[in-house]
């Protein structure tokens, strides 16, 4: 009967595109639901919407780069919205390199299920090269950018994090340091093809310190090696999945849960799906 009941949750969990829903179907055998539903405008569309005063005010600001007066010119706009112009204003967000704002447009519940809105493929040869230059994977590499920042590479953190993949200048300039390059400037830090290779290297050597596991490297990533190192002491062989919920600070505890569910998103959009838990990361080293 517990047998039935938990084949029952698994198979209600397993429908689900999060965290919870990829380890349950990777646990009874089934295929992750990524439940993407296809954008369906027209260029017309957009172009109508374009034409509205307040979307050409804010892609005006934007474009000399007032973003406080354009993003609220948008969030103004937005309540007047129907579901199908609010898909079209995510798009043009997008096409105009304000991916961001796409991605926050399209957290509406009516797109939930709009893959290409909410999980944008930006920066693709930025991800690319980086990603065959530091050997991590690029569906990582890519879940972190969005976990950070949601691709925002002028993102500022209260803790003075920076850039696409939120990197700290203190991180940024020992990586530098440790690849050989000239450690960057503050301000370097808002280039996303330099905060992306720093973050590239730095993932790179926790990975490599971790023994490839990606849920170890994303907690360091996020709360420091030396909370994990203290978070993982004493526990070898315990499983991964039970480990991920003992993780004391609930704001890691759900990064390291969201950029292993966004991997598994980004796997299967580039066509390369992995693992939600690979053999080797099914259980503390």
């Amino acid at each position: 009967l517990h047998s039935d009941r938990a084949q029952l949750t698994f198979n209600s969990l397993a429908m689900e595109r999060d965290y919870y829903g990829f380890l349950a179907a990777e646990q009874i055998g089934t295929p992750m639901r990524m439940n993407n539903e296809p954008l369906q405008l027209t260029p017309a569309q957009i172009n109508q919407l374009r034409r509205q005063p307040a979307v050409a005010r804010a892609i005006e600001l934007y474009a000399v780069g007032d973003l406080i007066n354009a993003g609220r010119e948008w969030r103004d706009l937005l309540p007047e919205l129907s579901n199908e112009d609010r898909a079209a204003a995510a798009a043009l967000a997008q096409s105009i390199g304000w991916i961001t704002q796409g991605i926050r447009t399209a957290s509406a519940p009516s797109l939930h299920n709009t893959l290409v809105l909410r999980f944008p493929l930006a920066y693709q040869d930025t991800f690319q090269k980086v990603s065959h230059t530091t050997n991590v994977a690029r569906s990582f590499l890519q879940a972190i950018a969005r976990q950070e920042s949601a691709y925002d590479p002028r993102a500022r953190s209260s803790a003075n994090a920076r850039g696409l993949m939120q990197l700290m200048h203190p991180t940024a300039s020992g990586v530098a340091r440790r690849i050989g390059i000239t450690p960057p400037s503050v301000s370097e830090l808002y280039d996303p093809s330099i905060n992306v290779e720093l973050a590239g290297h730095h993932l790179a050597a926790l990975l490599d310190r971790y023994d490839r596991q990606r849920p170890l490297a994303a907690a360091a990533y996020n709360a420091g090696e030396s909370r994990v190192a203290r978070w993982t002491k004493d526990r070898s062989g315990m499983a991964m999945d039970v480990w991920i919920e003992t993780i004391p600070f609930r704001e890691t505890r759900n990064y390291v849960k969201n950029v292993l569910a966004f991997d598994q998103v980004y796997s299967q959009l580039l066509g390369s799906p992995v693992p939600m838990l690979k053999v080797h990361e099914t259980a503390l080293q």
